[in-house]
Parts: C-alpha cells; sequence; structure tokens
C-alpha cells in the first residue's frame, strides 16, 4: 500500500465518535504535538483517522497512521531534517 511521510501537528484522539458526540474528544483535541504520519494515498481494509494534506500542488484526504510523536517542536525540526522528511505547519 502506498504512502507518504511527513510531519504534522496533530491532536490526540479519544475514540472513534470524534469530539461532536464525545466530551473526552473534544477535551483532547486541545492536546497537539507534532507527529511523524504514514498518509495512506488510498483506502485500506482497517478503520484510520483521516487527514487532509497537501503534497506540492496536490490535496490528498488519506487514513494515517502515527509513527512517531515528538516533544518539542524543534525535535520534529531536526527529524525532519536529518531524515528528509516534509514538515506540514499549519
Amino acid at each position: 500500500m502506498e504512502y507518504i511521510k511527513l510531519i504534522k501537528e496533530m491532536p490526540e484522539i479519544h475514540c472513534a465518535r470524534g469530539p461532536k458526540r464525545c466530551e473526552e474528544c473534544r477535551k483532547a483535541l486541545k492536546n497537539k504535538s507534532f507527529c511523524l504520519i504514514k498518509v495512506y494515498l488510498e483506502p485500506g481494509d482497517i478503520t484510520r483517522p483521516i487527514t487532509e494534506v497537501y503534497v506540492g500542488c496536490r490535496r490528498i484526504v488519506g487514513e494515517y497512521d502515527v509513527v512517531k510523536k515528538f516533544k518539542t517542536k524543534e525535535d520534529a525540526k531536526k527529524y525532519a531534517i536529518n531524515h528528509g522528511i516534509e514538515i506540514v505547519f499549519d
């Protein structure tokens, strides 16, 4: 399955119900951290959260997995530079 790796600031995920229906999910949205994520280019057989990213001029709405969380923005920048991974700042 094809995917792209990038670093993006992501909110915590509490459950599948989402912030519209779950109080804990609304609280978790406030806790954002930079994460290394794999964004899949095609839908898979497993239920995953979805994110929207732009790669070049191409808009991708895809499922993702969190591979790694970073404690600080600086740690994320260092990792991106050392590994040649794009970092997305919103």
